[in-house]
């Protein structure tokens, strides 16, 4: 399971495409999660960055 932003229960582990639940898993889906879950993983390290 995945959150809306494709982060998982793992702090900085995100899932996009086909290892997802998200519902009809064809390409162009595929590649928007994609998009989604490296938009989120870039704004988890520069939260990070603020912590340090």
């Amino acid at each position: 399971m995945i959150n809306p932003d494709c982060s998982t229960s793992y702090p900085g582990i995100f899932a996009a495409g086909d290892i997802t639940n998200a519902f009809g898993k064809r390409i162009i889906i595929a590649s928007g999660e994609g998009a989604k879950a490296a938009l989120a993983a870039r704004q988890y390290i520069l939260d990070l960055r603020k912590t340090v």
